[in-house]
């Protein structure tokens, strides 16, 4: 990862980084070469493939380099730009990270929780989006605590923004964002959808996103003959986002686990009221007065939004401008960019282990039989890379463009023509 080292592992939970040491304060202001790997990225829409995207762009505007790698899409395979220049490889092979909390007891959760151990044993720091996400990350891989940091998600709060017009206020809608799979809780929402819509005439559901239980929503749209008040959009685009949850006065998330959840602050960033899950990380997104927390069950969902609708009702509820006020000063990538910057920072000053100590370390955390058996495999993909390097050197690579070469140029260039141009507002 940055500077040819093991740097940052972005597992997706985070935290505050420690005070500066001596070794940050020497490296800082050193430009990094920034590898972002991901199973989720665009063309696909999620807060995981925002997260890499936004922060990325922050990054390069900081001076650094960010490539992203990432599985292909169907045609959309080989190399790509996107803004600023990030460099995006599609690689036609499978890519797995996990972006969620696991359990402890069920074998698929021991078997990925030994992966992780193995891939994290070797990493010199580890990022989180939420103190949750921490302890589970850490608990699960068996890591030292120090290591592991918490730096949240933020929300690109200009393409969030409140418009109480687009509201019908005949009626209430409840907006629901997310991949309809079993993890987003959809099961549970296809149980409150009927049962509240029995008791309040003008209710209304709003559901944006694709998947497999997506189908379970249509039977329960059917069977109830509710065509008239649940809407299905499908998948959204990121842009038709906000249009979405602009004409909403609820924002409902069902998660079953969640290590952040963006989806609540983009719904609270459009003034929502927002009705959640407690599970996770949610518990730590938004202060208490912006969300009404429930257990994971349909009682207690149906109680919070009935809580909620009664509020908005009598008018009791903060306006979606103050909400929104509130809500851009919590989270910004600007901030979310400055510190994960100073964990490269940090992590350029330690020492590179050479492989027989990194070796070492395998088979001393992973265990003696485990730990063998990925250094072997350790040994064999270090081989691997000497031969690639061989049969593709390094100097007939295309190399991603620095931040300040061309695409620098050209945003410093950008930058100045839009500060000398006259402002809509300002004249002529």
């Amino acid at each position: 990862m940055g500077n040819r080292r093991r740097a940052a592992a972005f597992s997706h939970a985070t935290q505050a980084v420690s005070g500066p040491t001596a070794e940050t304060i020497k490296t800082a202001g050193r430009k990094h070469s920034i590898c972002m790997v991901s199973d989720f990225f665009y063309p696909n829409m999620g807060g995981v493939e925002s997260h890499i995207y936004l922060l990325s762009q922050c990054l390069i505007e900081k001076g650094h380099k960010v490539v992203v790698v990432t599985h292909a899409y169907g045609h959309r395979k080989g190399v790509r730009y996107l803004t600023n220049g990030l460099k995006v490889y599609y690689l036609p092979l499978q890519v797995f990270t996990d972006h969620s909390l696991f359990g402890f007891a069920d074998v698929s959760s021991v078997l990925t929780n030994k992966l992780l151990t193995v891939s994290l044993c070797d990493t010199n720091h580890i990022v989180c989006v939420s103190y949750t996400s921490k302890e589970n990350t850490v608990l699960r891989a068996a890591l030292d605590p120090e290591i592991v940091s918490v730096i949240p998600n933020a929300v690109e709060h200009g393409d969030f923004t409140p418009d109480p017009s687009q509201r019908n206020n005949d009626r209430i809608t409840i907006v629901v964002i997310s991949r309809l799979v079993y993890r987003k809780g959809i099961d549970l929402l296809s149980g409150i959808i009927p049962e509240l819509c029995l008791k309040h005439p003008d209710l209304h559901f709003l559901i944006g996103g694709e998947g497999p239980k997506r189908l379970v929503l249509e039977e329960v749209r059917e069977k109830y003959q509710l065509h008239d008040r649940v809407r299905l959009l499908g998948p959204l685009e990121h842009k038709d986002v906000r249009g979405v949850l602009v004409q909403g006065h609820i924002f409902l998330n069902t998660s079953l686990t969640e290590a952040f959840c963006m989806a609540i602050v983009e719904g609270a960033s459009c003034g929502l009221q927002v009705v959640s899950t407690r599970v996770g990380g949610i518990p730590e997104v938004l202060p208490e007065d912006l969300i009404t927390l429930c257990e994971p069950t349909v009682q207690s969902l149906c109680a919070g939004l009935e809580t909620v609708i009664a509020r908005q009702r009598s008018g009791s509820v903060s306006t979606p401008a103050s909400v929104h006020a509130r809500v851009r000063n919590l989270y910004t990538w600007r901030n979310v960019a400055e510190r994960t910057e100073k964990v490269y920072d940090r992590v350029c000053g330690e020492e590179v282990l050479p492989l027989d100590r990194r070796l070492r370390r395998l088979r001393t955390h992973c265990g003696p039989v485990a730990g063998s058996i990925f250094a072997f495999v350790a040994v064999l993909d270090f081989l691997f890379l000497l031969f690639l390097q061989w049969w593709l050197p390094d100097r007939l690579m295309d190399l991603a463009a620095d931040a300040s070469g061309p695409f620098g140029l050209w945003r410093q260039e950008a930058s100045e023509s839009k500060s000398k141009a006259p402002s809509k507002r300002g004249g002529q």
